[in-house]
């Protein structure tokens, strides 16, 4: 009988975090897979010992090696959303096992009050995933120093010191704090020495590492790979919760000394451990939840895997006024052809934001911007925003195959076969390697490929400078060199429409003929309606090409909508915006 209570007693203790890990799994895995979707596309693991070797020219650099090993892994939202819970789930259950092991003490409250807030910083999808690791190995390390204390007299913490910060970093100095107070709350006459020579320790590796062996800056050495950057909106609250963290041994001993931790039932505790933990993940996840974001992150990734009328349908069913999914939208709409028949579906910025993004260091403007000019055929353009990218923010796995694209497209096979080769030491994207690899020296496999073909026969046949403050001048270049390139001609006629230029329209009109267009975009009609009601004028429109009667008839059905109003289009607005409010008409009228 007693053997059965203690079973049931031994399953009570681990319900805490099987409650936490379970609410945990549950909301990265179905309402915020987003999260380890774009820290899987921000970093690329390589299987290569070069790669890791690459990692270990700073301190900190191991961590960051292990930490895009586990983000590999985030390819699958199922397995992505497991690390997730397991690292956060841990990471609590060492804290807890560390006030036990210094007080004799349940603390199981209190380790999950910590679970909570580090489940809280990282529903931030920017909260990137080597920070958790990074307290996580401190935390084992402490826990470990604290049980096997005798080991050596306790003095193989500080003989690991060094080789410890080499390889976590700046997180290394969380660990030294712990058991600085370690060492006073527990060995103090013995302690004070440990703690002079610790910190001695400290000043001499930092010392050797920025004047001998790596030659950085000392807030680099100090902090990385630590940045606000790295931890997103949380990072206050990331070094608040670090900074309590170090001050567990300290905690303990007050609580000992005043009896703040006090007896009481393993049952009581475990239940209400395991209330908090279902209750603060359920509130915070209802608080964090962010459909904008997620909506975002999934037509970025239909946009990825080129389901372009799928994205362009997902952003029908899911509007966003987000000028990056707008963008990505209007380059999917682009590469379908739809670019001025549906462009008013959705919110446009009148300064051509929302069409072209201009040059800046911003790692999310150089991650999309090069899209645009792969689009159009200004192939060695998107070359350049992809390579700038890598070497502002590493490889990422969308911008090392738009390298490898770009590449082969121009026909550099040398340099596209290094960059397949980098793809192929992938855990998830061999077979993309492999199958860019079976292109290499193979100009006519390259021209039957669906998309590097189409992308060969647009591509910039003449070289100019780019003007990366001005894309529209880039689009004016590609058309007076190249007169046949459709899709930079359809973003020049985009322009057009966005910034209401119908005297710059009606010269570009008679062109559809010349391009072999067997009809005109829907906007382009629209405007061209609106031109000769407003503005009394008839462009040519040459061969065949005539606005259609539903185009006309539908105008003909504005017009009566706003002689109901007697021309007052304030008065109008609603019943326009319903029956018209994805027509280059409305756009004109109320933008």
């Amino acid at each position: 009988m007693n053997r059965i209570i203690q079973d049931i007693m031994k399953s009570f203790s681990r319900l805490p975090w099987l409650l936490f890990f379970c609410a945990a799994f549950i909301f990265f895995f179905f309402f915020a897979n987003y999260i380890t979707f774009y820290q899987e596309k921000t970093t690329l693991f390589f299987t290569s010992a070069g790669f890791l070797s690459e990692n270990l020219h700073q301190p900190g650099g191991l961590l960051i090696w292990i930490a895009k090993l586990a983000t590999s892994f985030f390819f699958f939202p199922f397995s992505g959303a497991l690390i997730i819970s397991s690292i956060l789930t841990l990471t609590a259950y060492f804290i807890s096992e560390i006030i036990s092991a210094l007080s004799g003490k349940n603390g199981t409250i209190i380790s999950i009050l910590f679970a909570v807030a580090l489940f809280y910083i990282q529903t931030d999808y920017r909260f990137l995933f080597f920070n958790i690791i990074g307290l996580l190995l401190q935390l084992l390390l402490f826990l470990l120093a604290v049980k096997y204390s005798r080991i050596l007299k306790g003095w193989m913490p500080l003989i690991l010191l060094p080789f410890w910060y080499f390889a976590t970093g700046g997180f290394a100095f969380i660990f030294s704090v712990l058991l600085t107070f370690f060492y006073i709350t527990k060995e103090w006459k013995s302690g004070l020495i440990k703690i002079f020579i610790l910190w001695i320790i400290n000043v001499i590796t930092f010392y050797i590492s920025k004047d001998l062996l790596f030659f950085q800056t000392s807030k680099l050495l100090l902090l990385y790979p630590w940045s606000e950057e790295s931890a997103g909106s949380g990072y206050r609250i990331f070094l608040i919760v670090s900074g309590f963290i170090v001050l567990i041994p300290l905690f303990v001993k007050v609580s000992m000394k005043y009896k703040l931790l006090k007896e009481i039932s393993s049952l009581v505790m475990n239940i209400t451990a395991s209330a908090i933990a279902v209750a603060a993940i359920l509130i915070i996840s209802i608080l964090r939840s962010d459909e904008k974001v997620s909506n975002y992150f999934h037509a970025e990734k239909l946009f990825y895997e080129n389901r372009f009328n799928d994205m362009v349908q997902w952003n029908i069913t899911h509007p966003s006024s987000n000028i990056l999914t707008v963008f990505l939208n209007n380059v999917a709409l682009s590469e379908t052809n739809r670019l001025n028949d549906m462009l008013f579906n959705f919110p446009q910025s009148a300064d051509g934001k929302t069409l072209f993004l201009k040059w800046q260091m911003s790692s999310e403007i150089l991650r999309y911007g090069g899209y645009f000019y792969y689009s159009i055929g200004m192939v060695n353009e998107a070359h350049r925003w992809a390579f700038e990218n890598m070497v502002m923010k590493g490889h990422t796995p969308e911008g090392l195959k738009m390298l490898i694209k770009t590449e082969l497209i121009n026909g550099n096979y040398i340099t596209a076969s290094k960059y397949i080769n980098l793809l192929k030491h992938t855990f998830f994207y061999k077979n993309e390697a492999l199958h860019f690899e079976k292109l290499l020296h193979d100009e006519s496999a390259i021209a039957s490929d669906p998309e590097l073909g189409e992308k060969r026969k647009i591509k910039m046949k003449n070289d100019f400078f780019t003007i990366t403050d001005d894309p529209v001048v880039n689009i004016n270049l590609i058309c007076a060199s190249d007169s046949l390139n459709r899709k930079a001609f359809e973003y020049k006629v985009a322009s057009l429409l966005l910034k209401k230029d119908f005297k710059g329209l009606s010269v570009e009109i008679p062109k559809y003929g010349k391009l072999g267009y067997t009809r005109l975009p829907l906007h382009v009609e629209e405007a061209l309606t609106e031109l000769m009601a407003t503005k009394k004028l008839k462009p040519s429109i040459a061969g065949s090409l005539n606005i259609s009667s539903g185009t006309n008839s539908k105008f003909e059905k504005l017009l009566s909508v706003l002689q109901l109003y007697r021309g007052n289009k304030t008065a109008a607005e609603p019943a326009l915006k319903r029956d018209f409010g994805n027509t280059y008409w409305y756009y004109t009228f109320f933008r």
